[in-house]
């Protein structure tokens, strides 16, 4: 499972959780998140390294970049994981009446970033010096 994969059923899956009200769903999501963020471990590499056969390059390794570049020794996608938990968790458990938006939004735009395979945060944060 490539990232773009995993996006598009992050925000599947979130949307759908959404839109029935499956609520524990959402928690679940936030927890998943908050695992891929502090830990190394992402369902994407997991999945790559069960399947059989050769492997194709994970799409968050970059690599034209040469190594050393990175200003800050920690990886986009994994700030990515824990910004996306921390709008959920403000979304959808402490701000739930006020900011009820917020989760769609983050369906919406994982979606978007799946289904394109160009994430903008994830771009931003690479600018800013994370690998």
């Amino acid at each position: 499972m490539t990232e773009r994969t995993f996006r598009i059923v992050f925000a599947s899956v979130l949307l759908i959780a959404l839109y029935c009200d499956l609520h524990y769903v959402v928690y679940g999501l936030i927890a998943l998140s908050v695992f891929q963020g502090v830990t190394p471990w992402r369902i994407s590499r997991l999945t790559m390294h069960l399947r059989p056969g050769p492997r194709p390059h994970s799409e968050s390794v970059r690599p034209d970049a040469a190594p050393g570049t990175a200003r800050v020794d920690f990886e986009a996608e994994r700030a990515l994981s824990l910004l996306t938990a921390a709008v959920l968790a403000l979304g959808s458990v402490l701000f739930a009446r006020q900011l009820w938006f917020l989760p769609w939004f983050i369906g919406f735009a994982f979606f978007g970033a799946g289904l394109s395979g160009i994430c903008p945060l994830v771009m931003c944060f690479r600018w800013v010096g994370l690998k």
